[in-house]
Order: C-alpha cells, then sequence, then structure tokens
C-alpha cells in the first residue's frame, strides 16, 4: 500500500532515522497488534478488513482515522500494468 502511493523509498539524506525522529516503542506494538488482528481476520475469513482502507492512529491525542480508496488503474505496484514487482532490499538501502 505504502509503495502505491510512494513507489521509490526517499534517500537516507531526506529523511530521519527513528533515532534522530523519535519512535516511540509502544507505538510499534500497536501497530503491529492492528496487522496481526487483520491478517487472522483475512486467514479465517471473518470481520471486516481494511481492503479499501487505511488507519491512521495519532498517539498524542489518542485517535484513530480511516480513509477509503480508490483503486489507481496507474499504480506501479497494484495498476494495470505494474511497473514494481519486486521488494527493495531495504536493509541494504537504509544502510547507505
Amino acid at each position: 500500500m505504502l509503495r502505491c502511493w510512494y513507489p521509490e523509498p526517499r534517500r537516507r539524506s531526506l529523511r530521519p532515522s527513528c533515532q534522530e525522529a523519535g519512535v516511540l516503542g509502544i507505538l510499534c506494538g500497536i501497530v503491529g497488534t492492528l496487522q496481526a488482528t487483520e491478517a487472522i481476520k483475512i486467514i479465517l475469513g471473518k470481520g471486516d478488513t481494511l481492503v479499501g482502507r487505511v488507519v491512521t492512529y495519532d498517539s498524542l491525542k489518542m485517535k484513530f482515522r480511516e480513509f477509503k480508496l480508490r483503486r489507481d488503474k496507474s499504480c506501479p505496484v497494484c495498476g494495470e500494468s505494474p511497473t514494481i514487482k519486486s521488494y527493495i532490499d531495504y536493509e541494504g538501502f537504509c544502510a547507505a
């Protein structure tokens, strides 16, 4: 999904590291729990999945927001003629 919006990750010089920007460890747990819940719903075929939707979480305001998405036929990842067909080596990319 993120690759649909941002086909290429920003260069290291243009983005702060987690240490520089500050990432609260608990946020990883919250988002990971949400992702695990979605995976279980998909595997079991139960509940309403986030297909066609994105959820954001603002920990400072303790608010979740939901956005509906429409499929972009020209998307380089999931469009009719995708040009991005593999993952980027993020470890190598981020280490540079």
